[in-house]
């Protein structure tokens, strides 16, 4: 009888985008309005610009690896804890590219939609 057991590990999202650098995302960096919508709560709005907004709309599009070359966590910390953006972050093991052990994909869970671009209704 064999002690060895098969561990089997989920993989992140096929979709997720891994920054190497700021041109990797969308490149909207003007003054934009969101509203930001969770189950139970009031919509709110917010302003996003220059790198937090590249990384809201990034955000908006795919799920982004959390251990960029461009330090994401400056901007998905804010747009958290002064926006009350509820961005998910799920941790996973063995990443092939990199060799790190663990390592984490940012998520939106909130529902963000963008309103206006420098009052340009969008």
């Amino acid at each position: 009888m064999s002690t060895e057991q098969k561990t089997e590990f989920e993989l992140p999202p096929t979709n997720a985008l891994r920054v190497y650098r700021w041109a990797d995302l969308p490149n909207l960096t003007a003054s934009a309005l969101y509203r930001v919508t969770d189950p139970g709560q009031e919509p709110r709005e917010i302003h996003a610009s220059k790198h937090k907004r590249q990384v809201l709309e990034g955000l908006m599009r795919s799920p982004l690896y959390a251990a960029s070359y461009c330090r994401l966590s400056d901007n998905v910390l804010p747009l958290r804890r002064d926006d009350g953006v509820n961005i998910g972050c799920k941790l996973y093991r063995n990443d092939p590219e990199t060799g790190r052990q663990r390592y984490g994909i940012y998520f939106l869970v909130s529902t963000v939609e963008l309103i206006e671009v420098r009052g340009v209704a969008a």
